[in-house]
């Protein structure tokens, strides 16, 4: 039976010979002082596609071999380290570090656990890191930088304390919401400007003329308009119960971190991508495609009706003097996915670079989102140039919890401390519940309109009668 290690030799063999090849199918044209063909190109994506595919593999197998070194080392020091607590134990004991490498959040749902255990059981959450999670120090030692006493983690000065000294904790559960989110996984092709900091924006540009000998010179003049990105919060609460907290699982854990992150990161996505997503004043900005006219496209679902509405997106930006350097495509997964089976005219794959979970296609990259809308009148797909949208973000998150509050258990309530009305309201100690509250600040706007170009499409692998 083949080891890890063998496959992980194989792979990163086969990935060298399709890195030699797609030099080879480059050097021909270069070489003959041309661009590559139609079925040079192709190969060449399908080879690249292959490559990121290989690329991920391998690096799963990497993950994988490391567990195995590091339980062949823990088996072979077992022993080792038992005769050195044994020896050592007349001097009051050793306490043996866990060195495990926690998934990205684990870390940030243990310490909330742990303070959700403390304020049920009104004890010091650093003990209820140390008998939970013994020899987990990280978790430890953020809540030492952290600690409050158990009765007031539900107070309003606890969110501020614990995101300031939280640590590694917190950071680690951003990390992990950032690459889930559509936002996250484009962020860094975004323009960053800090938060309330006012930014220019030209609206029109200077012009110039020939001037004749003895003739008056032209003035001009041009435009700015001053923007800035206040701080908005998107937030979500998430009640758990104290039995689901108090079992001594690893799926506890997951379960609290990935409840978090799909109620933050479903309204960010929508928000950031859904054209209908207006801005509320004070409360939630605009999509980045909301107010921007949609593409009139072919409505088709043949390759040449793709092609063309591709060559639409593209002229949209070279119309209005905008390059597509640094432009990316954004849509549904199932659009991914049914252009990954689309087959030409030669039964090929017609577009070789996308997958379903993004690649590229038209030679730019795509990032997929199920919560990039479709409707009656198709899957919205978008054009973005990036580096055209403005992106706000404190990068930190503020946790409150609580086993005393009362919830309207809906996930669109109308209650407000302003107008307030009557509502249902579920206890979270008369149920044996927890709350807990998360909230991120962030804001974003495109800088312009002609930064994006989208539009509906009714693209299908599927033939149409």
């Amino acid at each position: 039976m083949k080891t890890i290690a063998e496959q992980l030799a194989d792979l990163k063999a086969t990935r060298e010979a399709h890195q030699k090849r797609m030099m080879e199918i480059a050097q021909k044209s270069i070489d003959e002082n041309r661009s590559m063909n139609d079925a040079e190109a192709e190969e060449f994506e399908t080879v690249e596609a292959e490559v990121k595919t290989l690329d991920a593999d391998i690096s799963r197998f990497s993950r994988l071999e490391t567990i195995q070194k590091a339980n062949a080392t823990s088996a072979a020091t077992a022993a080792q380290s038992a005769a050195q607590t044994t020896a050592q134990s007349a001097t009051g004991g050793v306490q043996v570090k866990n060195t495990e490498k926690l998934a990205p959040g684990i870390s940030f749902a243990r310490m909330a656990r742990c303070l959700a255990l403390a304020h049920i059981e009104h004890r010091d959450p650093v003990q209820i890191a140390q008998r939970v999670y013994p020899g987990d120090d990280r978790v430890a030692q953020a809540l030492i930088k952290a600690a409050v006493p158990a009765a007031n983690t539900g107070n309003a000065g606890w969110a501020s304390n614990l995101i300031n000294e939280g640590g590694i904790a917190f950071a680690d559960f951003v990390e992990y919401l950032r690459p889930r989110t559509l936002l996250g996984q484009v962020s860094d092709r975004l323009r960053p400007i800090p938060i309330d900091t006012p930014v220019l924006i030209q609206g029109s540009g200077g012009s110039a003329a020939w001037v004749a000998e003895g003739s008056a010179k032209p003035l001009t003049q041009w435009s700015y308009t001053r923007a800035k990105l206040a701080p908005l919060k998107v937030a979500a609460i998430a009640a758990i119960t104290k039995e689901t907290l108090m079992r001594a699982s690893p799926a506890a854990d997951g379960l609290l971190r990935d409840e978090l992150t799909r109620a933050i990161g479903s309204t960010i996505d929508t928000t950031f991508i859904d054209p209908d997503a207006a801005a509320v004043s004070g409360e939630s900005p605009a999509s980045i495609l909301n107010g921007v006219t949609p593409l009139t496209l072919s409505g088709g679902t043949t390759v040449a009706d793709i092609r063309c509405d591709i060559a639409t997106f593209l002229t949209e930006f070279a119309d209005n003097n905008l390059s597509i350097a640094g432009a990316f495509w954004v849509m549904p997964e199932r659009v991914a996915i049914a252009l990954s089976l689309i087959a030409n005219e030669i039964g090929a794959v017609a577009f070789p670079g996308i997958t379903p979970n993004g690649g590229t296609f038209a030679g730019l990259p795509v990032f997929v989102s199920n919560f990039v809308p479709t409707v009656t009148e198709g899957s919205v797909v978008a054009l973005v140039r990036g580096d055209e949208i403005f992106l706000a973000d404190e990068g930190g998150i503020m946790v409150s919890m609580s086993d005393q509050a009362s919830l309207i258990m809906d996930n669109a309530p109308n209650g407000s401390s302003v107008t307030p009305t009557a509502a249902t309201m579920v206890s979270m100690w008369q149920t044996n519940s927890v709350a807990v509250l998360v909230e991120r600040f962030l804001n974003f706007s495109r800088r312009r309109d002609e930064s994006v170009a989208w539009g509906h499409v009714t693209w299908t692998a599927c033939p149409t009668s």
